[in-house]
């Protein structure tokens, strides 16, 4: 059976050990270029960037066609970085997992800070915490990182280690485009790295359109994963996100995504 790297972290096979799934949004976002309420799953500390609020929903399908199903639902709001988020997974065997997430960042003088708790529930009772950084060294380039999971939680029997998740973003064309790269160690050296590029068309009209493309590699820069991304819309945004494997030869998961944000002026 084929499983590319997010399908293998999205499903969480009935035949491994433990059933443990990373939210989608980690999938296909970068640490260093989300800043609405999806921030809270990948890096808390965008939480912080902006004076904003929003709120986002995501539903994940897995195996799209005649035999997809409904794995994944994501809830999640965010209010001046203040931050709450829901998951549900549904796994094989009847089993269902259900993650609560409590976030808190702030921010000033382009440097940003955030935290997050996480309570898993569903055959299991554990804790975990992220911790992050942000930091615009220019206006057009933003470097920082994530610690996950601190303390280890468990979580129906799987140990969930403790990474460390640096990257950077740069953007381009007044900010209409961005390139990403972030990288993922733990303990035990390097796990793996991600390459992604966003762009922004018709920006400024009533129905902008944004796409967005991500290669994840393992340690060795050998392929594990494609992602790709379209959304319509500015301030509500709808949005569709497919994963393939490294060889691209099929769809592991599909999302139907919307997200709607408002930002404050200071």
């Amino acid at each position: 059976m084929r499983l590319g790297l997010p399908l293998a972290l999205l499903l969480a096979a009935a035949s491994a050990s433990a059933q443990v799934a990373a939210n989608r949004t980690t999938l296909y976002l970068h640490p260093t270029d989300v800043t609405d309420a999806r921030a809270l799953w990948v890096n808390p500390a965008g939480l912080g960037r902006f004076q904003e609020a929003s709120l986002h929903l995501d539903l994940t399908v897995g195996d799209p066609g005649a035999a997809g199903r409904l794995r994944q639902l994501t809830l999640g709001f965010n209010s001046r970085g203040f931050s709450f988020g829901y998951q549900r997974d549904v796994f094989d065997g009847g089993v269902r997992g259900h993650t609560y997430r409590l976030g808190f960042a702030g921010g000033r003088a382009g440097l940003a800070a955030g935290v997050a708790a996480a309570l898993y529930r569903g055959g299991t009772s554990g804790t975990g915490w992220d911790a992050g950084i942000q930091y615009d060294a220019t206006p057009q380039v933003t470097v920082g990182g994530v610690i996950e999971n601190v303390g280890q939680p468990t979580v129906r029997d799987s140990t969930l280690r403790a990474a460390y998740v640096p990257g950077a973003t740069v953007r381009l064309f007044a900010a209409r485009a961005a390139l990403s790269v972030h990288g993922r160690f733990t303990s035990d050296g390097v796990v793996g790295y991600a390459l992604g590029a966003r762009g922004g068309l018709r920006e400024g009209t009533s129905l902008p359109v944004r796409v967005l493309a991500r290669i994840d590699t393992d340690r060795s820069l050998h392929r594990t994963a494609f992602t790709f991304g379209l959304s319509l819309g500015g301030q509500d945004a709808v949005g569709v996100v497919a994963t393939t494997p490294g060889d691209a030869a099929h769809l592991d998961a599909l999302s139907l995504y919307g997200l709607s944000t408002r930002r404050f002026t200071r």
